[in-house]
């Protein structure tokens, strides 16, 4: 049903038509308001400092055929949740592309590299009581307990950056494990105590998040959605939404035009830009900046007030790396791997396994490595074939086939935090408190003509939601601008009302 508040946006449109938006970056925020606000009747320009289109989604395809294999370098998955995302999927006609994505946990016949010792996923209750001594030979707590124990600890291990991995091994000897004695948690345990079920223990008992360091509490938000099993992905390649809406746009969208600086005025904004080694100046009725903070920080600001300086400067950007092999055939599948994930462990971390097919005369690829944080940051200072044979040498450990000379036949990666046009693999609100001085609302607040989106500017960082999400309220408010009197007595509730039934 339509709200009052999406009533009164059309009237706002109808009244204040044809406005002039200047749109900072063509990831997938920057591209959804654009479709949006040209639906509505109003004139884009979008300027893009690289020299690609599609931001942190990245399909890299090994071969130009139609079937070749692919990885992705960013975006991969999607939560069944994410109403917005799958609400654009579906409107961009993607619909039957949608197919299930397995994800770490979730094959049984994948691996775990414990601290050297090599064993498959359904084998891990046994092998944890030889390698965790130091949970399991503390008496005092019940097997369960332990068992538990340590379970998390390697979800953990295996998602998580180094300083989190430290905070959960301090945790349970401090009182964790304790906290786990008194709880039930028979029920928490899947067929032959092969795995838990942590998304219904983490919804179920939020006292012991409460009990974790507060970076580790929100993180477990992550890892939830992680080790979900309802993610999808897109057949074919996430790239493919990126496509459509490109193909739904009638604006030109300007590549090779690195911004360098923003001057706010009460009326307009002033943009400075290079292109082919010249500074040009534009003047803005509107503008809409996606761009990262972690990039925008570099820029000359003016006119922004302190507030909006500190979050722009202050938001933490976690990096994040990762390593694809097109392989000569899909090896792994003689073990019984159908998809999902092992934990090659070293700075390695994840390896997933495509769940799509590919034609089996292309080979097929393997994301070899996927980390964040600490891990992330040593990668990023290896050359891209250092990069490339460090994570060849640690999951040859688990899967000797790489050793072969003939059995990858081309590798791929990206270092985000390295990548210039994103600092970072995306924003994170688990960063420790000292450093994480901004939120997500702070990040997207407006100042004057100049609004802000992205996943930075959302609860859902790091996920496509987020980036959409706030594309639609930057939308809102621009359209909106006209009457301040009207959206300041608007509730945040009733906006998002709008923006749900607008998308859904």
């Amino acid at each position: 049903m339509l709200t009052s508040t999406l009533i009164d946006l059309c009237e706002i449109t109808n009244l204040h038509p044809g406005k002039k938006i200047t749109i900072l970056g063509a990831g997938i925020a920057g591209l959804v308001a654009a479709y949006e606000l040209e639906r509505l009747g109003h004139e884009v320009d979008i300027i893009e400092g690289s020299s690609r289109i599609g931001g942190r989604i990245w399909t890299h395809r090994f071969g130009r055929e139609q079937n070749a294999p692919y990885a992705e370098l960013g975006a991969m998955r999607i939560p069944s949740s994410h109403h917005h995302t799958l609400h654009y999927v579906n409107e961009l006609g993607l619909s039957d592309k949608l197919c299930k994505f397995m994800t770490v946990f979730e094959e049984q016949n994948a691996f775990i590299n414990l601290e050297g010792k090599i064993f498959k996923m359904k084998d891990a209750p046994r092998i944890f009581q030889q390698r965790y001594q130091g949970i399991f030979t503390d008496t005092r707590y019940s097997e369960e307990t332990r068992l538990f124990a340590a379970w998390l600890k390697t979800i953990v291990d295996t998602i998580s950056p180094g300083d989190l991995r430290e905070s959960l091994d301090n945790d349970l000897k401090s009182h964790l494990m304790d906290e786990l004695e008194r709880l039930d948690l028979s029920r928490y345990f899947r067929e032959d105590n092969e795995s838990i079920d942590l998304q219904a223990f983490i919804q179920e008992n939020p006292g012991f998040r409460a009990r974790c360091c507060k970076a580790l509490d929100m993180f477990f938000e992550d890892i939830v959605v992680e080790t979900g099993k309802d993610l999808l992905q897109l057949q074919g390649g996430m790239e493919q939404i990126i496509d459509r809406l490109v193909e739904s746009i009638k604006s030109p969208i300007k590549c090779n035009q690195k911004v360098v600086a923003i001057r706010v005025k009460p009326e307009f904004t002033e943009v400075d830009y290079i292109e082919n080694g010249e500074r040009y100046t534009r003047r803005c009725d509107y503008v809409l900046c996606t761009i990262p903070f972690s990039v925008m920080r570099k820029m000359e600001l003016e006119g922004f007030d302190q507030r909006k300086l500190n979050s722009i400067h202050n938001t933490y950007y976690c990096p994040a790396t990762k390593v694809a092999f097109h392989t000569k055939e899909a090896f792994w599948q003689k073990q019984g791997i159908r998809g999902g994930a092992s934990f090659s462990g070293e700075g390695v971390r994840q390896t997933y396994y495509p769940s799509v097919k590919f034609n089996p005369e292309s080979g097929s690829v393997m994301l070899a490595s996927y980390t964040i944080g600490d891990d992330a940051d040593r990668m990023g200072m290896m050359s891209e074939s250092q990069r490339h044979n460090y994570v060849r040498d640690v999951v040859g450990k688990v899967h000797p086939e790489l050793r072969s000379h003939s059995m990858v036949v081309e590798a791929a990666s990206i270092a985000w935090g390295n990548y210039e046009w994103s600092a970072g693999g995306c924003a994170v609100h688990w960063q420790d408190e000292a450093v994480n001085t901004s939120n997500y609302l702070e990040a997207g607040r407006r100042q004057h003509k100049l609004f802000f989106a992205g996943e930075h500017c959302s609860r859902y960082p790091a996920w496509l939601q987020g980036s959409i999400e706030s594309a639609l309220e930057a939308v809102y408010d621009i359209l909106s601008d006209k009457r301040r009197n009207y959206v300041a007595r608007t509730s945040v509730s009733q906006r998002k009302d709008a923006l749900t039934v607008r998308a859904v």
